[in-house]
């Protein structure tokens, strides 16, 4: 069943990923209306995490964030099929990494960098636009899915542009040998950690939240700067892609202290754009008390 799923979705996915996004996007509001109005996937944890991170807010301004926020998921929905076909001059069109420069300088230090990134606007297509720039190897680390046929197609599809795709059970192997490229790696930093997991608590969006604590200890491990990369929507399939140090010399900060600078720059940039962020995830299902 796993290959006859994975077929059926060769056959209808990949053929769709080749219509223009002002087409795709016809496609985005109707699965809006199917998922927020019809269905209302997820309503519940999408509202409850609005309210308590924005108590300040009244109702109506959070069931506006609320609406904008599924015609974002819609679109990065489209936008991530697109994905499978997109043109590096179409990427590079439609994320413009504005930030190349200040990104390169950090290559010039003859370091490797970590980088820091959430579940933010197009995070896939950022990462994507990353790897074309060819001063540092990317290093992107994902968790395997359970169907093998959509696992290495998804593998080989993100490290199209030259990414090199590395289970994260196998990273602490990869790192700990001697390393004869300049590599930059991607960590996502906002995911619900698991209990035994290692991690920090610290107050994110109003509530107490459980922090991985990998960025930090990469860093360290590498002595490497600590780079926050982002997409800040401009309009409907158009990003600027941002890049913004964290820390530049791991081995000088108190414990934590990268590790809650991260944390503190997510929560920024989503008060800034706060449709933007991933609320449907069950995020604080870890409570400290537990």
């Amino acid at each position: 069943m796993q290959f006859v799923g994975y077929i059926l979705f060769l056959v209808f996915a990949i053929p769709f990923s080749y219509l223009p996004l002002g087409i795709l996007y016809l496609f985005s509001d109707f699965l809006y209306l199917v998922l927020y109005k019809l269905i209302g996937y997820r309503k519940k944890v999408v509202r409850q995490n609005l309210v308590n991170s924005f108590p300040e807010k009244s109702i109506d301004e959070i069931i506006s964030i609320e609406k904008k926020y599924y015609h974002n998921l819609c679109d990065w929905i489209i936008e991530t099929i697109k994905l499978f076909s997109i043109s590096e001059s179409e990427l590079k069109q439609r994320m413009k990494f504005t930030d190349e420069e200040k990104w390169n300088s950090y290559c010039e230090m003859g370091q490797h960098i970590i980088i820091a990134a959430g579940h933010f606007n197009n995070f896939e297509w950022g990462a994507q636009r990353i790897t074309l720039n060819k001063n540092s190897t990317v290093v992107g680390l994902y968790t395997p899915l359970s169907n093998p046929y959509f696992n290495k197609f998804i593998t080989k599809n993100r490290s199209r542009f030259g990414a090199l795709m590395i289970p994260s059970k196998e990273i602490k192997d990869f790192v700990s040998k001697p390393l004869t490229k300049k590599y930059a790696f991607g960590l996502v930093a906002d995911q619900s950690p698991r209990k035994e997991a290692k991690l920090y608590w610290t107050e994110f969006l109003n509530q107490q939240t459980a922090v991985f604590t990998g960025v930090e200890r990469y860093a360290l491990q590498l002595n490497s700067p600590v780079v926050f990369v982002y997409p800040m929507k401009i309009k409907r399939g158009y990003y600027e892609l941002k890049a913004q140090i964290i820390c530049d010399e791991p081995s000088k900060a108190f414990p934590f202290i990268i590790t809650e600078a991260q944390t503190k720059f997510l929560e920024s940039i989503i008060r800034q754009q706060p449709e933007a962020w991933m609320w449907s995830h069950k995020r604080w299902k870890l409570k400290k008390e537990n």
